[in-house]
């Protein structure tokens, strides 16, 4: 069997055990059948097995213990594939869990200085701001602050999107997204960001600051995002030396 045959066995596995588990068939906390066991059921052998449970042990859907098996986790982790300019609720979908919105709240606020600085704007200029915070199958995992224009997107109207999409409240004024350049950065759960996340203060979190543009690079929105930190899988596509002419790491 040649190298790719092989990859291609291990991702029909993968897919295989992926469906089951996103199905519910194989319960959060169960212990899988012994690899023997399974690798019979599955028609394939122990080492194509292995590769194909590593693929899910990855994502986070499995988790290994030494001595003691294979362990479905309580929930699977998010991916976030940041190559990518979506909003929270299409990346939970995406996971095969339920998004949902929790603590909404919009409101005419000053804006921070960072905030200002993208907007090129002074900062204290009032801009519209919407606050929520994400759920997957009922549990908190992001909290999400989103700013804009006034004149473009109002906090009432805001207010009305009721867990909806921002980017899609925006094209519907005629605002379209074309790119956004986001900064990332670990940090921990202030005080209020941890009561809304229901974790401890000082717990990890992933932290995005996104700026999102038209074509013409005009500024429409500016968004920031504390992700808990063992929900997530963050993954970039990272051209490589081939793709841009280098020869060098």
């Amino acid at each position: 069997m040649t190298a790719s045959a092989r990859a291609s066995l291990r991702h029909r596995i993968a897919e295989t055990l992926r469906e089951q588990l996103l199905a519910g068939e194989l319960k959060a906390g169960a212990q899988l059948p012994s690899e023997p066991e399974l690798a019979r059921r599955l028609g394939v052998s122990r080492s194509e097995l292995r590769s194909a449970i590593a693929l899910l042990e990855a994502e986070g859907l499995l988790r290994r213990m030494h001595g003691s098996g294979t362990f479905v986790t309580d929930r699977p982790l998010l991916r976030n594939d940041l190559s990518r300019n979506f909003g929270v609720s299409e990346m939970i979908a995406a996971a095969g869990l339920k998004p949902g919105t929790a603590d909404e709240s919009a409101a005419l606020e000053p804006a921070p200085p960072d905030v200002a600085a993208a907007f090129e704007v002074s900062p204290g200029t009032s801009l519209s701001v919407l606050r929520r915070v994400r759920t997957a199958d009922g549990k908190p995992v992001v909290e999400s602050t989103d700013w804009c224009r006034q004149e473009v997107l109002d906090p009432s109207e805001l207010s009305a999107l009721r867990g909806g999409s921002v980017y899609a409240a925006l094209a519907a004024q005629g605002v379209v997204i074309h790119h956004g350049v986001a900064t990332i950065s670990p940090t921990v759960a202030a005080p209020a960001t941890a009561r809304r996340l229901n974790v401890r203060r000082g717990s990890q979190l992933v932290t995005l600051f996104q700026v999102d543009s038209t074509v013409l690079g005009e500024v429409a929105l500016v968004s920031l995002e504390h992700h808990l930190a063992d929900a997530f899988v963050i993954s970039v596509y990272r051209r490589g030396p081939g793709e841009i002419g280098e020869h060098q790491p």
